[in-house]
């Protein structure tokens, strides 16, 4: 992280068009956002070339960026990545590849681990079923960490409508969660027996001899 004096100058820098404030900027933010995407795609090398675009769209954006202090900057940042992600998520349709990769992990670790693991896809894939203001706005306060009046001043919004937006994100969320968790535990249960074998052409033949 950078004093908000010296990242104000970089940034001016940046609108520039100062190849070496964006390369800077790069340096001390990409991580960052590539932590933050990465939990929630799962994979590596996708996350890396999502936080490339990341950053290409800041280089086309931070133009008409208004400075204010660090954390309306990683707002800034946060948000562009959550309008990247979303974009990818139209792109590409559900794939395998999240549980195979699951399993593998699984086979690396404990099982508490697993169970972390099994937690954070089910987390990530009941984020990605939130409107795109509800993860925009869980987005800036869980991972920018930006109290409620500095996200209505970002999204130029009331405290009051964010706070409602959070507070129906979190409930949707705890659903999705929650019945998620269901319909795993009803497919984890057993199939009952059967029971013992009926001929059914029996007892029709059975039913006919009373009449």
């Amino acid at each position: 992280m950078l004093p908000s004096d010296e990242l104000r100058d970089l940034v001016g820098r940046a609108q520039s068009r100062d190849p070496g404030a964006i390369s800077d900027i790069y340096t001390h933010y990409a991580r960052l956002i590539l932590r933050y995407i990465y939990l929630r795609v799962g994979e590596r090398e996708l996350a890396q070339d999502l936080t490339q675009e990341v950053f290409i769209k800041v280089i086309h954006g931070i133009a008409r960026f208004e400075y204010r202090d660090e954390k309306s900057f990683l707002g800034w940042l946060y948000t562009i990545a959550a309008n990247v992600l979303s974009s990818h998520q139209r792109r590409r349709r559900p794939r395998s590849t999240s549980l195979d990769h699951q399993d593998q992990l699984i086979d690396q670790r404990s099982q508490d681990n697993a169970r972390i693991i099994t937690d954070r896809v089910a987390l990530q894939q009941a984020i990605g079923q939130l409107t795109s203001d509800q993860q925009q706005v869980l987005v800036l306060r869980f991972f920018a960490d930006m109290s409620n009046s500095e996200i209505a001043g970002l999204l130029r919004r009331t405290e009051g409508a964010i706070k409602a937006l959070q507070h129906r994100a979190i409930h949707s969320l705890q659903r999705i969660m929650d019945r998620e968790s269901e319909d795993r535990q009803i497919s984890d249960a057993p199939l009952s027996s059967p029971g013992p074998f009926v001929d059914l052409s029996t007892m029709s033949l059975e039913g006919r001899s009373g009449d």
